[in-house]
């Protein structure tokens, strides 16, 4: 357990360094002072029912709906048409219904009629048209392609036509918050203005947002009567939590071993997967900006499949992430869609899958502890960017491949130049929406090379598993998919999953942490995708 040893010596450190930067010059009166300060503060923000959150990332672009999710910040200032319920299924939240014509390509939906933005003007389904219109022409983050037109019927009902149908299209209308028409210019992304439960207030860039709940909101009233984001990454919101400056932060599982005084740890069950992507391909070709498709070590199953084998996820859990998560091969434990055949039963044997690769003919000729096939070492990168347990995720990778004669060398990028690479290298990705058509951006030939990098970017291509997928879109709803998502992962000779192509090591499902005031009441999160969706509930939260 050599990972398990590092991390906790990690963790010491850090509470050692934070702790000697709080008891320098003091005394013990100092401490209690301190400690008096502390609760005084969250004691104040409490009995004026404020509350203070840290958040991980700043949305740089800023609060423009039309661009994109902005992960639980829509659901802060912005109301969707629909949105996910407790089991991540689909519940009505502008919406009140929505019918489907026979032919599939027309979906009625009818919104309510005591919806207002928080400028006091009311909501109609022309801004829910302008919305989708916007979103569609500015190439967001949501795929819009198969949306023919978007028509307001009347004030409450809006028409959107499909160029074939989508079994999925209900989870785009669950994306997008809805933006006001009337107010939508070249200044919104700074002050936006939606119909969700709390009010922008103010921006300050770089340090917080702050918000204020919004007395006009047509849902549960939020129990919170001020909510301040403050951007801090986690050793920095953990030590804010400790000193009472923050109410609430994700931490590690490292972190959450300390008993701070005055809080509470609450662990939140998660979609969110990490796992290896590999490049399928042979080497040799280039994508449309001349970065370089394929490798001839990852090309090779038998690598792929001694990898997914070799890899003891029970350890990871226990080493990396302290306990916070569960085992993943398929990446879809989770999932209604997942077609339970591709369960790997018993992963870590190292002996099974040095015999894939001897039987593949990968032998370490040279005696240089690098197995190698046709003069081939068993040599390739392991990209990754910086975010928690990514790198010690990584480093995990590493040290099961070196037991197999297999050198992988460990790289951190950001998004912006992992891109020269993605296609070429073996990429460590972190996944998890609860949309199957998910599935479809990791491993349908037609989603590589299509604008976003990172979709499908091992350029795999599978025939039988494009047309499953395609069926699987092409159904009449996501239960009727059903059938041809599980075949695309594995119909008996062949699909995505380990037990077929291997396009994938997946690692782990990441438990979600959090340190909280111990007065403080979440209610009942939505179970959490990649990313989290901590606001989506939030006007369940609120002071005991």
């Amino acid at each position: 357990m050599i990972l398990k040893k590092l991390r906790k010596s990690i963790s010491l450190m850090l509470v050692l360094s934070l702790t000697t930067i709080s008891l320098v010059g003091c005394s013990n009166t100092d401490s209690k002072n301190n400690d008096s300060s502390k609760a005084s503060a969250v004691s104040e923000r409490k009995s004026n029912n404020e509350l203070v959150v840290a958040v991980a990332s700043e949305l740089e672009a800023g609060f423009d709906a039309t661009t994109g999710g902005h992960g639980s910040m829509t659901k802060v200032f912005f109301s969707t048409l629909f949105k996910r319920d407790k089991e991540l299924g689909i519940e009505n939240d502008i919406a009140t219904g929505y019918e489907v014509s026979e032919d599939r390509l027309t979906w009625i939906v009818k919104i309510r009629d005591d919806v207002k933005f928080t400028d006091g003007e009311s909501l109609t389904s022309e801004d829910v048209v302008y919305t989708y219109e916007t979103a569609k022409e500015s190439g967001s983050e949501i795929d819009l392609t198969m949306l023919e037109s978007v028509t307001a019927i009347d004030e409450n009902t809006i028409e959107f036509k499909l160029t074939k149908p989508q079994s999925t299209f209900i989870e785009k209308l669950a994306y997008l918050g809805i933006v006001p028409k009337h107010a939508h210019n070249e200044n919104f992304a700074d002050n936006p203005i939606g119909s969700g439960p709390f009010k922008f207030v103010q921006w300050d860039k770089g340090q917080q947002v702050i918000a204020e709940k919004n007395e006009d909101y047509y849902g549960d009233a939020a129990g919170i009567d001020k909510l301040t984001m403050v951007f801090l990454d986690t050793d920095a919101a953990y030590a804010a939590v400790k000193s009472g400056d923050v109410d609430m932060a994700s931490i590690t599982g490292s972190l959450a071993s300390e008993k701070v005084d005055g809080t509470k740890i609450v662990d939140l069950d998660t979609i969110e997967t990490f796992g290896v992507e590999f490049p399928m391909q042979k080497s040799g070709e280039k994508d449309n900006d001349g970065n370089s498709i394929g490798n001839d070590v990852t090309s090779d199953e038998a690598i792929r499949k001694a990898l997914n084998i070799a890899v003891d996820r029970d350890e990871i859990v226990e080493g990396v992430l302290e306990g916070y998560g569960t085992p993943s091969t398929t990446g879809l434990e989770k999932m209604p869609w997942l077609n339970e055949e591709t369960i790997i039963k018993e992963d870590g044997n190292i002996d099974e899958a040095k015999e894939i690769l001897k039987n593949a003919g990968w032998e370490d000729t040279n005696s240089d502890g690098t197995i190698d096939k046709d003069g081939l070492e068993a040599e390739f990168k392991l990209l990754y960017t910086d975010g928690k347990y990514r790198q010690e995720l990584g480093l995990a990778f590493v040290e099961v491949a070196k037991e197999l004669g297999i050198k992988v060398s460990l790289e951190v990028k950001t998004w912006d130049n992992i891109v020269d690479e993605i296609h070429s290298e073996a990429v460590l990705f972190g996944f998890g929406s609860g949309d199957p058509s998910e599935l479809y951006n990791l491993y349908s030939s037609k989603a590589s090379g299509g604008g976003i990098p990172w979709d499908n970017a091992g350029y795999y291509k599978n025939e039988t598993v494009d047309s499953y997928i395609d069926q699987a879109i092409d159904s009449e709803n996501e239960e009727e998919a059903l059938e041809f998502w599980k075949k695309a992962q594995w119909d008996g000779s062949t699909g995505f999953s380990n037990k077929g192509d291997a396009t994938y090591a997946w690692l782990v499902n990441v438990n979600h942490i959090y340190i909280m005031s111990e007065d403080l009441d979440i209610g009942t999160p939505v179970v959490q995708p990649h990313g989290g969706r901590i606001f989506d509930n939030v006007t369940e939260w609120s002071w005991k």
